[in-house]
């Protein structure tokens, strides 16, 4: 339904809204709230911000409408930079608006759902609330709406994508998926395989087994990262349950005869899988189809559940039989991103084509078997793209980790774009008791060097970090982390990116302390811009900023001295709440820095903190008295996400933060307090 001004502004001002009665324009509060209505006659970038109250002693409620959804995202941070959160209380969600009240009602039949924020300031901040939403009125002024913008190569947020993945940045990722999945061009069939890989990054099996999609993808011959993502979901959530409480027989039995299609993703190339739920699957495969050639691949692997080992090792030493070669990498889960990002600048055919020497100057691209040779053929004729789950087969990056750091700076700058589409297979084969620290010190200076700091670019460059950190740098390598830091900084610190801030400062607060006075210059960097705008940030990112730069000595004053019992009345009410919270992270140092300052805001909370790397007894009861649950996940085969989701309560609220530092987790764990105590 589309409403005029005129109908809209009638509607609105009517009962129970009696702020302007009968929307009279004799009314002294037309000079108020003039210029706000102008943005109802000419949609622009300015947003129709009109207030309500329903009772005279009440404080009026602020109602942001914007015209679209890609609209709203654009003023979500202006309202955060301008309101939030000294002035009003604001999370930076958009309201979900009652159709049963009339005045709501209004709203959702002029923009629809999705596209208004409520504001909703004390009496005390009411006044200084709506002059903020002035000045940003008339900032914005009459500049025309923006018109969406030439959707960006394919391949570019494909990289994004996985980068986001093995990152930690859960939001990140469903915001790419969903630009993906807009701006079409690739098959709805390549799209689901990146709906379950982010399904199983998340550790959602009960989710990615009753995927819409999923009896279709089984017979397409999916690549091996999401057929070992299906059949990961499936060993957690229904087969070893059943192997483990009535064994083997009737483990098969369920294969045979409950899910037959999933079992058709079990082959060879499998053998070497390192996921041990997987591992079992496909020996309980092998022993339903008498399997001998994939019985013997897999008695190799340590990961076969012992109840079914000694059968598998029976079948597999059968005479005559011999263990296959690996099998080859299948198709990636798209074309190589290259590819992708190619198709949008091809020449048309009919163009004349300088005509190749000769075919045989070239060799043809060979699939890289290393970390080396994939390096190597960066920027080459010969460069081929990293298949989904390939690097899993190499040996790990730590092995060659300084031939592989020299080989990584000694890149041409032309091969750069390529050698960061790898980040993300990097990132996921990080072992974290053996990191390859060197490596990650190559990847940083090209990240600060090409100047990649968008969101998901900080993400990951804070991932490096921590990598390089657990290494136990040398002096040397530890300065030149913080003098390139340092210089680059004011190219990224910004309140906007201020949970990233915190995450990086504090990722290098939580390392070694090679070099304190280095150490807490940088820190200083860091926060000192934040600290200028600390009015801009919630309660929570000001206490972990007081913890981060109290750790390093810094003095930093992050109270807020106006208004301050009012920005705090926002959250003392939800100070006395006491939820049990899980945090799960393989990140010892992030885990406690959460934890302290959960306790600083919600003392009564009950928090407990797990980095287990697989499901246990321990986890299994902290996880089944938790009433929020926060996973900060970087690739689920390394971490034990399906099994806190399979274990927890039906009621419990698992959240999943934008990052794996403690600023995501913290702004993660506000969210879902807030909302449990709703």
């Amino acid at each position: 339904m589309n409403l005029t001004p005129d109908e809209f502004v009638s509607r609105f001002f009517g009962p129970p809204n009696g702020i302007w009665p009968n929307a009279d324009p004799n009314n002294q509060i037309v000079s108020t709230i003039g210029p706000f209505l102008t943005a109802l006659i000419k949609r622009g970038e300015c947003p129709v911000i009109l207030p309500r109250r329903d009772l005279i002693a009440l404080p009026s409620t602020l109602y942001v409408i914007c015209w679209d959804t890609a609209h709203a995202g654009r003023v979500r941070s202006l309202l955060e930079a301008s309101v939030a959160h000294h002035w009003c209380p604001f999370d930076g969600r958009v309201a979900r608006l009652d159709p049963a009240d009339r005045i709501e009602r209004a709203i959702l039949d002029l923009v629809g759902p999705g596209t208004t924020f409520v504001l909703r300031p004390t009496q005390q901040t009411a006044g200084p609330t709506f002059k903020a939403l002035q000045r940003l009125v008339s900032t914005l002024g009459a500049a025309s709406l923006r018109t969406p913008t030439a959707a960006r190569p394919v391949g570019r947020m494909l990289r994004e994508f996985d980068v986001a993945l093995a990152s930690g940045a859960a939001q990140t990722s469903l915001t790419l998926l969903k630009e993906i999945e807009g701006f079409g061009g690739i098959s709805h069939e390549n799209v689901a395989f990146l709906q379950i890989r982010r399904l199983a990054h998340l550790g959602h099996d009960h989710e990615l087994l009753t995927h819409g999609s999923l009896p279709t993808l089984i017979y397409t011959e999916p690549p091996r990262l999401v057929r070992e993502a299906v059949l990961a979901a499936w060993a957690r959530a229904r087969v070893v349950p059943v192997l483990e409480s009535e064994g083997v027989d009737e483990a098969i039995t369920l294969i045979r005869d409950s899910d037959p299609d999933i079992a058709m993703l079990v082959d060879a190339s499998l053998h070497a899988t390192q996921d041990g739920g997987v591992a079992t699957v496909c020996a309980l495969v092998a022993l339903l189809r008498q399997d001998r050639f994939l019985a013997a691949a897999l008695q190799e692997n340590s990961g076969v559940a012992a109840s079914v080992r000694a059968l598998i090792s029976a079948l597999g030493a059968a005479p005559g039989t011999a263990v296959p070669p690996p099998a080859p990498a299948l198709t990636p889960v798209l074309t190589e991103v290259e590819e992708a990002d190619a198709g949008q600048y091809e020449s048309p055919a009919e163009e004349p084509v300088e005509p190749h020497p000769s075919e045989d100057d070239v060799p043809p691209p060979s699939a890289a078997g290393s970390w080396l040779d994939w390096v190597a053929q960066l920027g080459t004729p010969q460069q081929v793209s990293l298949d989904a789950g390939a690097a899993d087969e190499w040996a790990p990056a730590c092995s060659i980790d300084e031939q592989l750091a020299a080989v990584v700076d000694g890149l041409p700058e032309l091969a750069v774009d390529d050698l960061l589409a790898g980040v993300s297979w990097f990132l996921d084969t990080d072992d974290p008791d053996n990191p390859a620290s060197a490596t990650a010190m190559a990847l940083i200076r090209h990240y600060l060097l090409a100047e990649r700091f968008a969101p998901s670019d900080l993400g990951a460059l804070c991932s490096l970090i921590q990598i390089f950190l657990r290494g136990a740098p040398g002096s040397a390598a530890y300065r030149e982390l913080l003098d390139d830091l340092r210089s680059y900084a004011p190219q990224w610190v910004a309140v906007t990116n201020a949970t990233r801030v915190l995450d990086i400062a504090d990722a290098v607060v939580c390392g070694p302390t090679v070099d304190g006075t280095g150490r807490s210059d940088l820190v200083t960097t860091l926060l000192a811009p934040l600290n200028e705008q600390k009015r801009r940030l919630s309660i929570s990112l000001r206490r972990l900023a007081s913890l981060v730069g109290g750790d390093v000595g810094l003095d930093f004053d992050w109270t807020v001295q106006v208004a301050e019992a009012e920005d705090d009345g926002a959250t003392d009410g939800n100070s006395e709440l006491d939820p049990q919270i899980l945090l799960y992270s393989l990140d010892t140092g992030t885990l406690a820095r959460v934890q302290a300052a959960i306790h600083e805001q919600w003392p009564r909370a009950r928090v407990s903190a797990s980095a287990v790397k697989v499901g246990n007894q321990s986890l299994k009861g902290q996880t089944r008295g938790a009433d929020i649950i926060v996973i900060a996940t970087r690739r689920a085969a390394h971490a034990a996400t399906g099994f806190i989701s399979d274990n927890a309560r039906p009621d419990a609220k698992i959240v999943f933060p934008d990052g794996s530092g403690s600023g995501s987790m913290l702004r993660v764990v506000e969210s879902a307090i807030l909302d449990w105590s709703i």
